[in-house]
């Protein structure tokens, strides 16, 4: 016999338990759903029960662990590193950030590259501030492995500025500036996807 499927309310009355119980992030949020929807749809149907008892049943003898998962954030950091990492190393992606080092190697001279290396200082700022504001005050979601991703991509920015030095006393470094800067377009496609992907499922 298959296992119930749970309504489109009874997944959200998940969710919003969930969010009441702390649990912020979505992409957390997310995979804390299917693993309790999961195991309430298997309870409904060894058990014979209704969705409200399976889940309060469920949650009695499961609530702690399962919230536990919420505080291990150097798993969800590493989780996050990997997704990206599928976006950034897709053949195109690849391609592009090769064909925009060799163009700022040929072509991009210490003013350019200096102006480059500015631009990308109020860059970062700014999509991190637009980051912020979208995902608080438009969305009102946060998604931790955007949040964990920019906060990597902005720390390896400011490492360059040993290779690079700061605006006044830039000495320039093509290939530093052109991997900071495919690493900036590649997060901000990866942030649309990954966007994109929350949207469209049932959060």
């Amino acid at each position: 016999m298959k296992a119930p499927t749970l309504t489109e309310e009874q997944i959200q009355f998940i969710d919003k338990y969930l969010q009441k119980a702390d649990v912020i992030f979505v992409d957390i949020r997310s995979e804390m759903i299917d693993h309790v929807a999961t195991a309430v749809e298997e309870k409904m149907e060894s058990e014979h029960i209704e969705f409200y008892d399976a889940f309060k049943d469920f949650m009695v003898f499961n609530k702690r662990e399962l919230l536990k998962r919420n505080n291990k954030n150097f798993k969800y950091f590493q989780e996050a590193i990997v997704a990206f990492s599928k976006t950034l190393f897709k053949p195109y992606n690849l391609i592009f950030g090769v064909f925009l080092i060799l163009f700022l190697e040929y072509f991009g001279d210490l003013k350019v590259l200096k102006t480059i290396n500015y631009g990308l200082f109020f860059a970062i700022l700014g999509i991190a501030i637009i980051q912020i504001i979208y995902s608080h005050l438009i969305l009102r979601k946060r998604y931790l492995c955007l949040e964990n991703t920019s906060s990597v991509l902005t720390a390896i920015y400011y490492f360059t500025f040993l290779f690079n030095g700061f605006y006044r006393n830039f000495y320039g470094n093509s290939i530093s500036i052109g991997i900071t800067l495919f690493l900036l377009f590649a997060f901000m496609a990866h942030a649309v996807v990954t966007v994109r992907k929350f949207r469209l499922s049932y959060l």
